[in-house]
């Protein structure tokens, strides 16, 4: 896979080395209060997450990719698609950001990105983001990738809204 190129921002495949960087977000729990998978208590939670999303980008073509600040080069966070399989149909849109890197409009610039590489290289029919009520922000970050809430319900236990996009609508937005 070629890089996600933003304004600011590199999108790229998880490596190996990408792992002391991905525990300083995965391990804070301010950045991962929200997540069904919580906080990282240790690194091979981390490297196992890592070595996941190798594997599926090997095995689909796209995964949960690590953003990179260009800037910096920093490694700040996380944005891509997988299929969690929480009883929905269609793929999930994800992403964290460190949170020195918050109120930056980071995780909109990498969803963006996101969602026009699924629906234009990866050709994905549906998206959907999963996002509990009271994370407001997440919320707008949906929006502003231009998904849409359509449903509440319960996801392993929690309450979560369901916001989508359609390939086919998001295709005829862009003219």
């Amino acid at each position: 896979m070629q890089p996600i190129q933003t304004a600011r921002l590199r999108l790229r495949p998880f490596e190996d080395a990408d792992e002391e960087a991905a525990f300083g977000f995965f391990s804070d729990p301010e950045v991962m209060r929200y997540s069904l998978n919580g906080v990282h208590t240790s690194r091979k939670q981390t490297e196992e997450c890592i070595l996941t999303n190798m594997h599926r980008q090997e095995r689909t073509g796209y995964s949960i990719w690590a953003v990179i600040e260009q800037s910096s080069g920093d490694l700040i966070g996380m944005c891509g698609l997988a299929e969690f399989r929480h009883g929905i149909e269609g793929t999930d849109l994800a992403y964290r950001l460190r949170r020195d890197r918050w109120r930056k409009a980071y995780a909109s610039e990498a969803g963006l990105g996101t969602v026009e590489h699924a629906f234009t290289a990866l050709r994905i029919d549906r998206l959907f983001g999963l996002v509990e009520p009271a994370n407001v922000a997440s919320a707008r970050v949906l929006e502003k990738c231009g998904l849409e809430p359509v449903s509440r319900r319960k996801i392993l236990g929690r309450e979560a809204f369901v916001f989508e996009a359609m390939r086919k609508d998001w295709l005829w937005q862009q003219f």
